[in-house]
């Protein structure tokens, strides 16, 4: 069996999403492992650019991978846009996929072009994840 490691990047990034287990045609069991990027809870004004045509929805949670949106009508399985978004001077515009769609919530699939793309969202991460940490109070010791 041969291990690759992952890089430290990759490591602080993922968690276990899910445990279960399979067998193969000979009985032995394997575990398979779903990792996925934290997500943060948010509610942010969002554009996205679809289909020949522009809606507004908010974004309800965000990862280094995608986000979950509210739209009033659901978008097709697969379809293809750009969202935009604003947080504290932060503009952030990418393309995104419908990676499943529900009655009232999307969630989109980051399709990322470059590098500065995903150092971007990395920023905006970092922004939400500070922001937060500054409405907890103070222990003064």
């Amino acid at each position: 069996m041969s291990y690759l490691a992952p890089s430290p990047q990759r490591c602080i990034a993922l968690i276990v999403l899910s445990v279960y287990t399979d067998q193969n045609e000979f009985g032995a069991s394997m575990q398979r492992f779903d990792y996925r990027s934290p997500r943060y809870p948010v509610d942010l004004p969002v554009r996205l650019t679809a289909e020949n045509s522009t809606r507004l929805g908010r974004c309800k949670d965000i990862s280094r991978e995608g986000m979950k949106m509210e739209l009033q009508q659901p978008l097709p399985p697969d379809a293809c846009g750009t969202v935009s978004m604003t947080f504290q001077d932060q503009t952030l515009e990418l393309k995104v996929q419908v990676a499943h769609a529900g009655a009232t919530q999307d969630g989109m699939k980051f399709i990322y072009s470059s590098d500065s793309q995903r150092n971007a969202v990395a920023r905006l991460l970092a922004s939400l994840t500070i922001s937060r940490d500054r409405r907890r109070p103070i222990l003064v010791g």
